[in-house]
């Protein structure tokens, strides 16, 4: 049983979802649920090509192209990234005030890409 989410991230070809979870475990979930995996048969090919072109026919309405764009995520997700967004403006405001305020040379700045990731 998955409890907390850590990490979220999409495959660069945007079909599938990988999660990473604290019990040390990475989820693989599809990015359009509805979407079926493996071989389509010919009328589901149809039907899928049919969708796309109402798509491309309808997107320059702003209701169908707001429908289009957006990608729901759930809520918990969004507030959490919210909160880690915050925490982490937080601490560089910190880091930024403690460089300021300090005498020179005292304090060391590291950027985040030289941090050493455990």
């Amino acid at each position: 049983r998955m409890q907390k989410i850590f990490t979220l991230n999409y495959t660069s070809d945007n079909k599938y979802i990988i999660s990473g979870s604290d019990d040390t475990n990475l989820r693989l979930w599809k990015a359009r649920a509805s979407e079926k995996i493996g071989q389509a048969s010919s009328r589901e090919e149809k039907a899928l090509q049919y969708r796309q072109a109402l798509i491309k026919k309808y997107e320059h309405m702003p209701d169908i192209n707001k429908i289009h764009t957006t990608r729901k995520t759930p809520k918990l997700i969004k507030k959490k990234t919210a909160i880690a967004q915050i925490q982490k403006e937080s601490q560089q405001r910190k880091q930024a005030n403690r460089q300021k305020h300090s005498k020179p040379g005292e304090e060391e700045f590291v950027t985040d890409r030289k941090k050493v990731v455990v």
